[in-house]
């Protein structure tokens, strides 16, 4: 089969059509770049250009959608440090009330729609590449500043639910109105991401009244202007099912480790998938283990409309042999 290129190998995937071989993505953090638009592309790039990937992620920081809203951030001092949030902007149940709408051209959102223009400056059109935006409910618990449980969160979806709704509505408005900018800077597409879907935060119930709506507000209008839209599917004992008939392009989650598997996934929806590359085997594994673990995922998820790809994001350890393993399980795909 003749050669492809990375956008006709994408798109072939994204079609569930015939690939020369198994399209592959990975991503990684970069704590110490990500708050300097030129260094965090130059990294990127970097990455993608050591690995010679076919579909780019960008990493901007994952609290870079609430600075503007006036959050505290603690920053680390090494790129295996996540942010934190120490001081929720949402204190009572009154602010979701008064959350002001943000200009997407301004603060923290126009530092990463800088990122976005050195990243498509210095592909020159070679590759297609994502940016990463968050669901409004996703958004939502981040203002919360409660990262680990989520506790706080569900106290407003039980006891403020009006109060939360004109916050989503705000959000989402924002959400919106940013992911057309990033089209503009020259992004192809988006990693939709959320942590919501889960189980172990919320009632499938609750999910419904206050996570999907709003999913679907935003991806209505962004998905038709976009070339690829992933969503990712975070944690564990996931409502897989609720997801399913979003107007996404491929969905991305932790198969290995969410409870529901390739397998699952396949009878669950037609849509295109992401994945097959534990975080944990990538960093303790073997290169000849990642190797194996690939060509698993890849026996098991099919050659057609299957991208390799991390569960979430790399760990920053994570050695590069392990990488370059999985690398090469997709060269080994390749028709002769």
């Amino acid at each position: 089969m003749k050669e492809m290129t990375k956008w006709e190998r994408v798109e072939a995937a994204l079609h569930g059509a015939e690939v020369d071989r198994v399209p592959i993505s990975m991503w990684k953090h970069y704590h110490l770049q990500d708050r300097a638009p030129g260094l965090l592309a130059e990294v990127s790039l970097a990455f993608h250009r050591r690995f010679d990937t076919d579909l780019i992620k960008l990493t901007p920081s994952g609290l870079y959608p609430i600075q503007d809203w006036g959050a505290t951030i603690q920053f680390g001092r090494d790129d295996d440090f996540l942010p934190l949030a120490v001081r929720p902007v949402i204190t009572s149940a009154a602010d979701w009330e008064t959350l002001p709408h943000l200009d997407v051209q301004k603060g923290a959102l126009r530092r990463e729609l800088e990122m976005i223009h050195h990243v498509a400056e210095g592909l020159d059109g070679s590759a297609p590449f994502m940016m990463t935006i968050f669901s409004p409910l996703n958004i939502a618990y981040k203002l919360c500043g409660d990262k680990v449980s989520g506790r706080k969160l569900v106290d407003y979806i039980r006891q403020s639910p009006r109060q939360l709704h004109a916050g989503l509505a705000v959000i989402t408005d924002v959400v919106r109105d940013y992911g057309l900018a990033c089209l503009e800077a020259g992004a192809s597409g988006f990693f939709y991401a959320t942590q919501m879907a889960t189980t172990d935060l919320m009632t499938r119930e609750e999910f419904l009244e206050f996570g999907k709506p709003y999913d679907l507000q935003v991806l209505e209008v962004l998905a038709p202007k976009s070339w690829v839209t992933m969503l990712h599917v975070c944690q564990k004992n996931l409502m897989f099912d609720l997801v399913t008939d979003y107007p996404v392009d491929v969905i991305n989650w932790a198969a290995g480790t969410s409870g529901t598997s390739l397998t699952d996934a396949r009878r669950l929806t037609d849509k295109p998938l992401a994945g097959g590359l534990t975080l944990d085997v990538l960093l303790n594994g073997t290169e000849q283990e990642v190797y194996d673990m690939a060509r698993q995922a890849i026996a098991e998820a099919g050659r057609r409309g299957f991208i390799l790809a991390p569960d979430c994001v790399i760990k920053g350890p994570t050695p590069d042999a392990n990488l370059a393993a999985a690398r090469r399980a997709v060269e080994d795909t390749r028709e002769r």
